[in-house]
């Protein structure tokens, strides 16, 4: 099977391998596609050092059950997974938590990932993914809509709030999808003009393009907006702050560069802006989302579908910002 190895960090290269067999309570799954996540980019680049190498990259996860060893999910299910493992026994874990048990193992970064037609997963990752639900929507299920999910129900997303959702990628625009199916009133924001149509069309309320955008989201909420989901990070966190009502709530799903951020805690503190980390998504969540996905409520946005071959081009068009939606590998 063709598979995206990284070898060493800064080298990742297309191999040959051979398929691999499960162990008790594990399947391995065949593969359609697989997502690309700004997290490989940045596993590439070293910003993880806790990386095992040589593996193989990728988190997002879904298809067919090829072989099984598992008592709960037999060959044909169709199925989708997490991006790690979780425990299963620890607090967090048995508190619904898992998303930070501890002990959890990442795809892609502990244990070899998706960039391969064949994966071997364990069945404490897995769901099974209802009729209905296309399966670029499953593939995104966990690492995009169902952390989204996540984030806005940490954040405690009310119907009829303001949300402000940043930048139009693979997050952004499943986002703004979610927040309508909240109730929200959606403010995307897009650094790139040929992006506004495109979010409108997805049922954006308004678009705001500029470098200082806190100066438009105050022309359309004056007084701020309820919650943002801030999924660029250090580039736009400080317009984030700005554009946050007073008793506001910033929800941190994702960070593009890296970057420390210097952040006003006065302007935190003096008007109570609450801030929220939000990582990955538990079992819940991925099975929200796919029931959204399967009943049409949040559309998969794919930019393009490329060869696992070409799995270079697809993260330099995610460097470059030309990406509108997924980009997804096939096999």
């Amino acid at each position: 099977m063709k598979s995206v190895v990284l070898e060493e960090i800064g080298k990742a290269s297309l191999k040959d391998l051979d398929p691999p067999e499960p162990e008790s309570g594990e399947v391995v799954i065949k593969q359609r596609f697989t997502g690309v996540c700004y997290r490989d980019i940045l596993t590439v680049e070293g910003f993880f050092p806790r990386v095992k190498v040589p593996v193989i990259l990728g988190h997002e996860i879904a298809g067919e059950v090829w072989r099984s060893k598992s008592e709960k999910f037999k060959e044909g299910d169709i199925v989708a997974s997490l991006t790690y493992i979780p425990c299963g026994s620890c607090d967090r874990c048995r508190e619904g938590k898992e998303n930070i048990c501890r002990n959890r193992i990442a795809y892609g970064e502990d244990i070899n990932g998706s960039y391969a037609e064949y994966i071997k997963v364990d069945e404490r990752s897995l769901v099974k993914v209802p009729s209905g639900t296309p399966i670029e929507g499953a593939v995104i299920g966990a690492c995009v809509t169902g952390m989204i999910i996540h984030a806005f129900e940490i954040a405690g997303l009310k119907e009829g709030e303001r949300v402000l959702v940043t930048g139009a990628g693979g997050i952004g625009v499943h986002a703004v999808q979610i927040a309508k199916a909240y109730g929200a009133e959606v403010i995307a924001e897009t650094s790139s003009e040929w992006k506004i149509d495109g979010l409108l069309r997805l049922g954006a309320d308004h678009v705001v393009c500029s470098k200082e955008f806190s100066s438009e989201v105050r022309k359309i909420a004056r007084e701020g907006v309820d919650l943002v989901l801030e999924g660029v990070g250090q580039p736009t966190m400080d317009q984030s702050l700005k554009s946050v009502r007073w008793g506001g709530r910033i929800v941190v799903v994702g960070n593009v560069n890296v970057k420390p951020v210097e952040l006003n805690l006065g302007s935190i503190i003096l008007r109570e802006v609450r801030i929220f980390g939000s990582i990955g998504a538990t079992k819940s969540d991925l099975e929200k989302a796919l029931y959204l996905t399967s009943k049409g409520r949040v559309k998969p946005v794919i930019h393009s579908v490329l060869p696992i071959e070409d799995f270079q081009r697809a993260h330099e068009i995610m460097r470059r910002k030309e990406n509108f939606g997924r980009i997804l590998l096939k096999f």
